[in-house]
């Protein structure tokens, strides 16, 4: 049985699976690859009432196209069925192309095509030929696999390093990276092209919880602030809370770590929901009246 190739350009992986594993290999179409470099995106204007031309409201980004042209070459009939299974899946998965291994896009599989001829030999058929696998990313943007570039493998990693924006290391010698200290302050960073949400989570709360974003050039005046006054959790369902900045909303959990769908936004007395900016540099987020247990955020690429 052949081995199909993999690195960049090549190879790719979704839902788990490596290309050369089910025996195909990305080829370009013709002589070069095709690529969308941003989303697919919906203008949103409403017509002049009673004259000529549209006003526009600005546009939005609604979801991203993948065709992936692919050949194959003495692909067994074993392969050929989990093919089958592989992509004839109904729910999203990662798609993550050998190029650029730092992010992955989200996306729902389309309806392969193959074009092939069939050869016998010893007792067994082979498939030798080509297709187009199609995949839709409803979210238009990728985010990070991991967050620094240590955490990776790849033996191509200087090719791409620098265009991922991310550090090389989650620790340094003074400081470690979305990891509370005992000042409950966390130093956070956005590689990504776009300002990323984050879910802040709390063991616990005092009255008055105060969350500020700060550059770590100047750790005295907040440019963000999310203030609550008289801040109490249900402590017979909750064991926490978290503040998530995507839905804007602040969620009880239980011991479990699971929701309970108690909301506590009531108690917000001051400033707004912010998100970490991609802008290169450091920020610290600084709690004052409370237990910060963890935050999480990826990092968003186009």
């Amino acid at each position: 049985m052949a081995i199909a190739l993999k690195g960049d350009f090549i190879g790719f992986s979704f839902n788990g699976y490596r290309s050369e594993s089910l025996g195909i290999v990305r080829v370009s179409d013709g002589s070069r690859y095709n690529e969308d470099l941003v989303p697919t995106a919906q203008d949103k204007t409403v017509q002049v009432p009673g004259g000529d031309g549209f006003y526009y409201f600005g546009s939005d980004y609604t979801q991203r196209q993948f065709s992936i042209n692919i050949a194959f070459d003495e692909l067994t009939e074993k392969q050929f069925r989990e093919l089958q299974q592989v992509f004839g899946t109904k729910e999203p998965g990662k798609l993550v192309f050998d190029e650029r291994p730092y992010k992955y896009y989200m996306v729902k599989s389309g309806k392969p095509q193959l074009k092939y001829i069939c050869f016998g030999k010893d007792g067994e058929r082979t498939y030798k030929g080509e297709g187009t696998l199609n995949f839709t990313a409803y979210y238009p943007y990728a985010k990070s696999v991991h967050k620094f570039l240590d955490e990776y493998s790849d033996k191509n990693k200087d090719e791409w390093k620098e265009a991922s924006g991310m550090k090389p290391s989650k620790q340094t010698t003074e400081f470690i990276y979305d990891t509370f200290d005992e000042n409950d302050t966390v130093r956070v960073y956005n590689a990504g092209d776009f300002d990323t949400d984050f879910i802040l989570k709390f063991n616990g709360a005092l009255e008055n919880l105060i969350i500020e974003l700060m550059p770590t050039t100047q750790t005295t005046n907040a440019i963000k602030r999310l203030g609550f006054k008289n801040f109490k959790i249900d402590t017979i369902k909750d064991s926490g809370f978290q503040i998530n900045t995507k839905t804007n909303l602040i969620e009880g959990f239980d011991k479990e770590g699971i929701l309970t769908y108690n909301l506590y936004n009531r108690y917000i007395a001051e400033g707004d929901f912010f998100k970490i900016p991609a802008d290169g540099q450091d920020y610290i987020i600084k709690v004052t009246h409370g237990a910060p247990k963890s935050i999480e955020y990826d990092y968003i690429y186009y």
